[in-house]
């Protein structure tokens, strides 16, 4: 948890990470050591910031970057593919000539595009010209299925994935072509004696076979609920029953299988009359709680990007759930706020991740408000305030109401409440979760002679994969013996992650929980058709099959990689720059203090290989101290700035004293001076002084905008 004592600094930080970022990625360019001390970036072939496409400087996938100068690209020592070891045991030549006589002349033939890649130089390649080690990559790999040959991945690379195949009618034709020689191979195989009965097995069971779990939520206040439960269709429901419905139109999503939203490019959105309940349901009290099940789908996005939104454009809101990077922000309209909700309450820790994570905000005149991340309390205030909503805002999910702050990411569940939940009631809706798991029951009593089953949570967690977690075993029976239990789906048993195959345990009393673990199991037919059955290698009496786990493949050597000509600054060198350049004393007790905390996160080489996006981090975090010691003094702040209030005529000219006195016009290649300026004018528009602002805004804003600059690539390159 962090102290509110803290936020000047951190608050200012984190609004600036992206800025940081893009100017490091433009400085990263070069470097060399001038005679004054100070590094200096040297000539190569640079973009101006304004140049840069989003997210950086970095080419596409499979794009080459424009070689530098004369410098010819690096040469590709990377070792050729090396798919996984053939298995242990030779395959029936039988089945290879079935092989051969239907799949492998299609994956042969080049007007089907598979040899060309994974004939030789591609893994998997199941292509090569040696029939049978194309037959044991496929089938090792799990690329056909010879029990549900529609579940074939060969055969869905190209009828769903379109996977080089040459446009829809061919992708159409190959895909049918690779079916019908797959269904072959199925009729062509040889008919094996019938093996042994596997006697440890379960009884099939399926998703609607099981029952709620029983986990309960803390809704008494909910006001607005939307579970995305629809699965087609352009808009989606208030589902809470309260009040008048507050249904959302859909733009630029995706409907996600199980339960869920993915927004790619657009927002969904109420109407203006119905978001007015939010305004007269919640002012009465004064408080409310904002909650979100959402997977982010990077951890790069910003500005912050709208998660939850109740607002009318980027500078007025009356709540903002939002992501900045790595760490989760709300913004509030109070008595002690702007028009835009700031300065921003954000979230140090945990960090966004690109899982599924629960965030619930709070806010009420008592506490102010409050951000927990999967039920822990991220960050509070705990300073009285007063709200002031207006009643012409919008209620928002994905982007700000003029589709100019994107987040991308899927929704799984969104919740208004009129009132703060307590830590208690947050914990409660995290651990009830919004998988929809339910009780699944897999009856064994023919495998033990007596009653009994295997109970599990399960559910499906999105469009490919569903949990079963805790497993557990009820029956009278005592002693019972129990080891490798594997979840088969429709008949076949998925290599992939079968996390009880480890169990092996005596169970003397019924009710005991044989795993804690959790397993993701492929869909695949949907959880309407699929089918499920336990295998187990020993149960009670009964024995199954013993399951050959193959050990992994070591990893092919890493080619080595050229040891770049630049380098990073170190801690000692960072400091002392930032010294040097804001003109703070490098023993005042703030910068000394933050100095002797970050130390350890700094860069502690001059390996730019080695330097990572936490040393960024720290080196903000730095700058923001050092800038908060220049703002806070009246003669300091106007030396640098001009002002220590902010007019709205004159912000480009404190972007113009950031670039004079940070980055300089001496270099060889650096950013442009009008981009930086330009990108210092729109973060301080974002942080709500785009008509100007004075006092503690105004240092807020300042030192954000300081900090920016201070910290980007111009200054740590070394």
């Amino acid at each position: 948890m962090t102290s509110i004592n803290s936020l000047r600094d951190r608050n200012a930080f984190a609004v600036l990470q992206w800025i940081c970022a893009s100017l490091l990625v433009l400085a990263l360019a070069g470097c060399v050591r001038s005679e004054d001390g100070l590094d200096s970036l040297d000539s190569v072939a640079g973009d101006e910031l304004g140049d840069l496409p989003p997210g950086g400087s970095e080419p596409p996938a499979g794009v080459l970057p424009t070689p530098v100068g004369d410098m010819p690209p690096p040469v590709d020592e990377m070792p050729p593919p090396v798919d996984d070891d053939p298995p242990m045991d030779p395959p029936s030549l039988t089945d290879v000539m079935a092989f051969e006589q239907t799949l492998y002349p299609h994956l042969r033939d080049p007007a089907n595009f598979c040899v060309g890649c994974h004939g030789a130089t591609q893994i998997p390649t199941f292509a090569v010209d040696t029939v049978e080690d194309a037959y044991n990559v496929l089938l090792a790999q799990a690329k056909v299925d010879l029990v549900n040959a529609e579940l074939s991945r060969i055969y869905l690379r190209a009828a769903e994935d379109r996977h080089n195949c040459g446009g829809v009618a061919n992708c159409d034709r190959v895909a049918a072509d690779f079916l019908m020689a797959i269904q072959d191979w199925i009729l062509q195989r040889p008919v094996a004696e019938d093996p042994p009965e596997v006697a440890a097995v379960s009884a099939s069971a399926t998703l609607a076979d099981a029952q709620e779990a029983g986990a309960t939520r803390a809704d008494a206040a909910v006001i607005a609920m939307f579970t995305f439960a629809e699965g087609s269709g352009d808009t989606t429901a208030d589902v809470s029953g309260v009040g008048g419905p507050m249904n959302l139109a859909i733009d630029g999503m995706e409907w996600v299988d199980g339960g869920g939203l993915r927004n790619v490019s657009g927002k969904a959105q109420a109407s203006l009359a119905e978001s007015r309940k939010l305004f007269e349901m919640i002012t009465p009290n004064a408080e409310y709680s904002v909650e979100a099940w959402v997977l982010p789908e990077n951890t790069a996005q910003d500005g912050p990007a709208r998660i939850v939104s109740y607002s009318q454009d980027t500078a007025t809101r009356n709540f903002t759930l939002g992501q900045n990077a790595i760490y989760y922000q709300l913004r509030n309209r109070s008595g002690s706020t702007g028009a835009n909700g700031t300065p921003t309450l954000e979230a140090l820790d945990p960090q966004t991740d690109t899982v599924l994570q629960h965030v619930v905000a709070t806010f009420s005149e008592a506490d102010g408000r409050k951000v927990f991340v999967n039920g822990m309390l991220s960050i509070e205030e705990n300073t009285p305030d007063t709200l002031a909503w207006t009643d012409d805002q919008q209620f928002v999910l994905g982007n700000e109401v003029t589709n100019d702050r994107l987040w991308q990411g899927v929704f799984r569940l969104v919740a208004v409440h009129s009132k703060a939940l307590t830590p208690t009631e947050v914990q409660q809706n995290f651990v009830a979760g919004v998988e929809a798991l339910r009780v699944l029951r897999f009856d064994v009593a023919e495998a033990l002679g007596a009653p009994g089953y295997i109970e599990m949570v399960a559910g499906q967690i999105d469009e490919l994969g569903y949990l079963f977690a805790e497993p557990t075993l009820v029956t009278d029976a005592s002693p019972v013996a129990v080891k490798n239990i594997r979840i088969a789906v429709n008949g076949a048993v998925p290599v992939a992650e079968q996390a009880f195959r480890r169990v092996d345990t005596m169970v003397t009393e019924s009710g005991t929980r044989l795993s804690s673990r959790g397993a993701v199991i492929p869909v695949a037919l949907g959880a309407e058709m699929d089918q499920f059955h336990l295998e187990f290698e020993l149960l009670g009496d009964s024995v199954g099959t013993v399951e050959q786990i193959a050990p992994p493949a070591p990893p092919p050597p890493l080619p080595d990689v050229e040891e770049p000509d630049l380098g990073v600054r170190t801690f000692s060198q960072v400091n002392d720059t930032m010294a040097s350049l804001t003109g703070v004393d490098i023993n005042d007790s703030t910068v000394r203090n933050a100095y002797q905390e970050l130390i350890g996160a700094l860069p502690s080489t001059n390996d730019l290989l080695a330097f990572s996006a936490a040393q960024q981090v720290a080196i903000q975090r730095l700058a923001t101290t050092y800038c908060g010691e220049v703002v806070s003094d009246g003669a300091a702040c106007a030396d640098l700035f001009g002002s220590c209030s902010i007019d709205a005529g004159g912000k480009g000219q404190i972007g113009q004293n950031l670039f004079d006195r940070f980055v300089g016009a001496d270099l060889v290649t650096q950013p442009a001076a009008a981009g930086v300026v330009a990108e210092v004018v729109s973060l301080i528009d974002d942080l709500g002084c785009s008509a100007g602002c004075s006092g503690a805004e105004a240092q807020t804003v300042l030192n954000a905008s300081c900090a920016a600059v201070l910290a980007s690539g111009a200054t740590t390159i070394n």
